[in-house]
């Protein structure tokens, strides 16, 4: 069959407006993190120059003077280690207990579910007050355990309602092949449900990453000079007394949104199925 040329300057004209949108999209959404990344490689009389200055010698002058100082690194391994337990913490209660309400039958099951939900869509700020006193009467004031209970609160609904999603496309089939080869139900679950719902489970754990690694507003409250997050040491950058030092803040931010890049890259695969599968499906509880 052979195409008229009318047809094919209309599909010509269709893709070179589509790709033009997606281009302008991806400048603008892209124009706040390039000019960061430009700030952290000018020096200050370049940050300050009027007229802005677009061709420069860059320099890596900002991010020496921050990864030389020792606040930087402690709040840097501190968001590292809260984030990282945030999600393994939250993976460990929650792919259970999303498997669990995917596949079985049980009394309250509907209310478990939606209870979570309730607690997912509750302000974050309007849990900080009874969570700061709870961690008062615990003695977990100013300690990393009490931004991993207080970030997995919020966390652990995200990744039941991915994951859920997923078990419940799991054929039952597989697991009962399983049963009759001599697997038991936590073998089923190991070893045939959890690896299908790998993409579910990536993209609830770099949801679950980001919540803990960018917050800010529960590491100031909760967490004093020693525990606290890189989130909150950017903020001691801006009002010091030789004024605000935007190079170290656009350096720092660049350092802080490195691991998410470099997490988000290598779990793309798997990100990008989660996001466009498990995760759309109907949210009812079957």
């Amino acid at each position: 069959m052979i195409s008229s040329p009318r047809l094919s300057c209309k599909t010509g004209f269709y893709y070179v407006f589509l790709y033009g949108s997606l281009i302008c999209f991806l400048v603008i959404f892209m124009l706040p993190l390039l000019w960061v990344l430009g700030l952290s490689l000018k020096t200050r009389e370049q940050i300050f120059t009027t007229p802005p200055l677009f061709l420069w010698r860059p320099t890596l002058e900002n991010y020496f003077t921050v990864l030389s100082e020792k606040n930087f690194l402690i709040s840097f391994w501190n968001s590292f280690l809260v984030t990282t337990s945030t999600v393994l913490v939250s993976l460990f209660a929650g792919i259970p207990a999303a498997y669990t309400i995917a596949r079985y039958r049980f009394p309250g099951r509907k209310l478990i579910f939606f209870s979570l939900l309730v607690m997912r869509m509750l302000p974050p700020i309007a849990a900080l007050l009874p969570l700061y006193v709870m961690f008062s009467f615990g003695g977990l004031i100013n300690t990393r355990i009490s931004l991993v209970l207080a970030y997995t609160t919020f966390s652990l609904p995200i990744i039941v309602w991915v994951t859920r999603d997923f078990f419940k496309t799991v054929p039952r089939d597989l697991e009962e092949a399983a049963y009759m080869d001599g697997a038991s139900r936590t073998g089923a679950f190991l070893r045939v449900a959890l690896p299908l719902a790998k993409p579910g489970i990536t993209t609830a754990a770099i949801l679950s990453m980001l919540l803990a690694w960018n917050d800010f507003i529960f590491a100031a409250i909760l967490t004093n000079n020693a525990t606290r997050t890189a989130p909150v040491l950017l903020s001691t950058y801006a009002g010091s007394e030789t004024g605000t030092d935007w190079g170290a803040i656009a350096a720092s931010g660049i350092l802080v949104l490195l691991p998410v890049i470099v997490f988000s890259l290598i779990a793309q695969r798997h990100l990008v199925s989660g996001l466009s599968s498990g995760s759309i499906n109907d949210a009812r509880v079957a």
